[in-house]
C-alpha cells in the first residue's frame, strides 16, 4: 500500500489539508465552507483508488495547535474511509486492471 503526505497549510488565515499524491496536490478547506471543493477532492481520491489502495500520513508539527489536531484526526478518518471504499470497489470489480 502506498503512503502519501498530508500537510496542514495556512493561506490568508484559512487552513487547508493538502493531500500530496505524486505531483498532484488536493486541498481540502478546513476553515471554509466549500462543499463543491470537497466533492472534487473526494472524486479525485476515488478515481485514484481504482488504481490501488493508498493512505495518508500527517506531517508532524512540534507546536501543533487545535486545527492541527483536528486535521490529524481527519486524516485518520479519511484513511478508514479510503480503505472501506477500496474494498467496495474491489468487491464490485470496479478496479482498473494493470
Amino acid at each position: 500500500m502506498e503512503t502519501h503526505e498530508a500537510i496542514l497549510e495556512e493561506v490568508d488565515s484559512e487552513h487547508y489539508l493538502s493531500l500530496k499524491i505524486g505531483d498532484t496536490v488536493l486541498k481540502i478547506p478546513l476553515t471554509k465552507d466549500e462543499p463543491n471543493e470537497i466533492k472534487k477532492v473526494f472524486n479525485a481520491l476515488i478515481i485514484r483508488l481504482k488504481k490501488g489502495p493508498f493512505n495518508f500520513t500527517m506531517v508532524e508539527k512540534e507546536d501543533g495547535d487545535l486545527i492541527y489536531h483536528v486535521a490529524k484526526e481527519y486524516v485518520k478518518q479519511l484513511n478508514t474511509e479510503l480503505s472501506e471504499v477500496y474494498q467496495e470497489l474491489e468487491h464490485n470489480q470496479l478496479l482498473e486492471q494493470e
